[in-house]
């Protein structure tokens, strides 16, 4: 169960002094500090979303073991800084989230984390999910996947009835980019100055989207994580940012600016504040991904009744994306003496049970696919979770293949600007030539996985550029455990 950390002197002691001393604030109302009971299970995550789903399950762990969980959320942005002092004060909870910033293959490599017992029947379940280099190291288990991998950040939310009033129907929205920019057209003929509202200040979340309309016209990615630095050219093993489907999908961007169709305060938006510009009307479209509709169902009801959704705008109207397999979402720490019972809580993370309450908070989907058809949700969420099924395919993985390629990553370095900080520049009007600022991100990033991969087999790695080429891959398919 969810408990309220103590306040006591004691628990101000070491690691907690630190966090509150350097701001590690928790997203919670809680104040003080994560010591718990001495007998209590410690649990770190920063997914305030699953508050519903994880009570129930902590609550069914104690009643069978016997064992309090105490769970404590942080906000995404300290909880890193929370992990690096616990650590080093040797206080690291049993149970967290991998925000130290560093791949979880370096994780497993310095102790920071422990392989898990699953139960029999938690193995059955997770059968053909688990992927070596992500969830198993040397075919022991750390982690399991609790989301979908097949999701993505671009699904098109309208405005019904703005659209209308356009003269267009809701339930079919355009596919393709030329289709989309006629319906920005006509709702500028029709009164809605602004048709489209974006998150340009939020470099992060622009770099997510032109990833997503890069695939859809055409680009080939195998991908680490979300970074510049993972995500590679997969028939090459090239860094891909200046290619032909880049350049479109910087192009497609950059003529709804042009032509007038960006609300003009985007400039200065998060994803959160266009949400609310967009739900107040001052536009009719905006691409998020499918907690969208769980954010509407908790602070924007009656509107989310007039909302239609559906798949990335592409050249070709298939709008197919491709990610990853799916990382873990908790890990057990090195030092914990709890492995035992922790594993008895990850073995209950793969239940069709959890699955549901996970559907039924509307943040990022279940991996369990079937969760959905037992789930009380809205119909908007559910017709985003199923476009993204359709829609979605499973991405090669370098660090799958060889987890020696997770320690490059590590040691690199982050190169600025990166693709978010040119997105944003670009599209802001700071950047006059793309072609040539994408050019040098590419050449910088190339040379420093060279020196990096120098690093780590100097430390007595063996890892190449070949590991990040996977020539047979193609546009549309599914890379999957088999294709290895």
């Amino acid at each position: 169960m969810e408990r309220i950390p103590r306040r006591d002197a004691l628990a101000l002691f070491a690691a907690g002094v630190a966090l509150t001393a350097s701001g590690c604030a928790r997203s919670s109302t809680r104040g003080g500090v994560a010591h718990g009971d001495a007998g209590s299970l410690q649990w770190w995550d920063h997914f305030d979303p699953l508050k519903s789903a994880l009570t129930g399950l902590f609550d069914e762990f104690e009643g069978n073991a016997g064992v309090a969980v105490e769970r404590t959320v942080y906000n995404p942005d300290s909880m890193g800084q929370a992990l690096q002092l616990a650590e080093g004060s040797d206080q690291l909870p049993d149970v967290f989230t991998n925000l130290f910033g560093a791949p979880s293959a370096s994780l497993v490599d310095r102790g920071t984390v422990a392989p898990v017992e699953l139960s029999d029947e938690a193995r059955r379940r997770l059968e053909g999910s688990l992927f070596e280099g992500v969830h198993t190291f040397d075919g022991k288990t750390f982690t399991v996947p609790i989301f979908s991998h097949r999701q993505n950040s671009t699904l098109t939310w309208a405005n019904s009835s703005l659209l209308e009033k356009a003269g267009h129907e809701p339930e079919d929205l355009p596919s393709t980019w030329d289709g989309f920019r006629t319906l920005c057209r006509d709702l500028v003929a029709s009164g809605t100055e602004h048709p489209w509202v974006a998150p340009l200040a939020h470099s992060d979340r622009m770099q997510e989207h032109l990833v997503d309309l890069a695939q859809s016209a055409g680009q080939t990615l195998a991908m680490v994580g979300s970074s510049g630095n993972g995500i590679t050219d997969a028939r090459t093993g090239e860094f891909p940012f200046a290619s032909e489907a880049f350049l479109e999908a910087f192009t497609f961007l950059h003529s709804l600016i042009t032509d007038g169709f960006m609300l003009p305060a985007s400039t200065s938006l998060d994803a959160r504040e266009a949400r609310v510009r967009w739900a107040s009307g001052e536009a009719a479209i905006f691409f998020d991904g499918p907690w969208n509709a769980g954010v509407l169902n908790g602070q924007f009801g009656e509107f989310m009744k007039g909302v239609r959704v559906s798949g990335p705008p592409s050249p070709d109207g298939r709008g197919l994306t491709a990610r990853p397999p799916a990382d873990g979402q908790f890990w057990c720490a090195g030092t914990s003496h709890r492995r035992e019972e922790v594993g008895e809580l990850f073995s209950l993370l793969t239940r069709p049970e959890f699955a549901v309450a996970l559907a039924e908070n509307m943040d990022q989907p279940p991996a369990d696919p079937h969760a959905l058809d037992r789930a009380e949700v809205p119909a908007l969420y559910s017709r985003a979770v199923r476009l993204l099924e359709k829609n979605v395919r499973t991405a090669p993985s370098p660090v799958v293949r060889n987890p020696a390629v997770g320690s490059v990553i590590a040691e690199m370095n982050d190169i600025r600007p990166d693709l978010g900080d040119i997105t944003q520049g670009y599209l802001g009007g700071d950047i006059d030539d793309l072609g040539k600022e994408l050019t040098r991100f590419n050449d910088r990033l190339s040379a420093e996985r060279d020196r990096a991969i120098d690093v780590v087999n100097g430390a007595g790695g063996d890892v190449s550029v070949d590991d990040w080429i996977f020539e047979e891959y193609r546009s549309g398919d599914d890379f999957d455990v088999t294709d290895y």
